[in-house]
């Protein structure tokens, strides 16, 4: 049997908020990744394409960064670099599914790290035609009280024990594949927002009777760090709830600003009751969990400020873009 060919799409907006060590740490499991898929009989020299958000005369630079970090690469795939200056996170992914030749297309991003048996466990689920979506698991880093913080009430469920949260999301667009033949005539949608084109996208794939196939393809994101990337990413997240409502829900102003008030409710409960069961599994200390409570909830609050806002029209619905001061995304 003739396993489909594949494309794998590396963004490389995040690789400015992190360093290239860590970069090149998930460049190496995306190289390990791909010999273990070749080793099992699945098609050899994929296509990786690497997008960033610099000019094109930026490309050499990065080519020359990637090959002398993880040389590996260009023996198990066919490399490719792709520019599209200023490109925002989902028009870099676009830019990538154009540049594409394989039969399945792989999102990837630049700062999460595959584990062991990922690619295979994307890929495996695509033997049978009617398989159009398939979405693996992306959990959050942690390895202090901010980290941990940050995992417990991120938009990622945790590593281990926690599927119930794990099946209720939609579209991870850092840890995903999907046939280019539905993909190519789908792109992620054109939004104002940080993090809302996959949702829609996703929304496209349910209108059409596709549903994802879950998979347990770990992926860890590197976690964010800092006070400013905290309040920043809390507001960001309410401005791109509002838009998510508006586009699926409704666009009347009252309906919005009483989502708002709903969705700080739910979610200050939901995170509260999240941090007191999750924070062991963890390794939080018990003496740290109001602490997390507490953030959490400041957290929210952040998010009803940036959601109500955009609702009631106190802000502008402006293209969100990360901010220079942002430290990992």
């Amino acid at each position: 049997m003739v396993r489909e060919s594949y494309s794998i799409v590396v963004e490389m907006e995040n690789a400015g908020t992190i360093d290239w060590h860590e970069v090149g740490v998930g460049i190496a499991a995306l190289a390990r990744e791909i010999k273990a898929a070749t080793d099992l009989g699945y098609a050899a020299k994929p296509q990786v394409i690497f997008v960033h958000p610099g000019e094109v005369g930026e490309t050499p630079l990065l080519q020359g960064e990637i090959t002398a970090r993880v040389p590996e690469l260009g023996m198990a795939a066919t490399v490719v670099f792709a520019a599209l200056p200023d490109g925002r996170y989902y028009e870099l992914k676009n830019r990538g599914i154009a540049e594409a030749t394989g039969d399945i297309v792989i999102f990837n991003d630049s700062d999460t790290v595959a584990e062991p048996g990922w690619l295979p466990a994307l890929l495996q689920p695509f033997r049978d035609a009617r398989t159009v979506a398939v979405n693996g698991h992306t959990y959050l880093g942690h390895d202090d009280f901010a980290s941990r913080t940050f995992a417990l009430l991120w938009i990622f469920p945790l590593r281990d024990q926690d599927r119930r949260f794990a099946a209720k999301r939609a579209m991870n667009a850092n840890n995903c594949a999907l046939r280019r033949s539905w993909l190519a005539s789908h792109p992620f949608p054109q939004n104002n927002g940080f993090k809302v084109s996959c949702t829609l996208l996703n929304q496209q794939l349910r209108a059409e009777g596709h549903d994802m196939v879950r998979v347990e393809a770990l992926a860890s994101h590197y976690p964010p760090r800092g006070l400013r990337f905290f309040v920043w990413r809390a507001l960001v997240t309410g401005r791109d709830a509002d838009r998510k409502y508006a586009a699926l829900t409704s666009i009347s102003r009252p309906a919005r600003m009483a989502k708002a008030l709903r969705r700080l409710a739910s979610e200050s409960w939901r995170v509260s009751l999240r941090i007191a069961v999750h924070a062991p599994g963890t390794g939080m200390p018990v003496w740290q969990v109001p602490l997390a409570m507490a953030a959490g909830l400041a957290f929210n609050s952040l998010v009803f400020v940036g959601q109500f806002g955009l609702a009631a029209g106190l802000t502008r619905d402006d293209v969100e873009r990360i901010p220079a001061f942002v430290g990992h995304s």
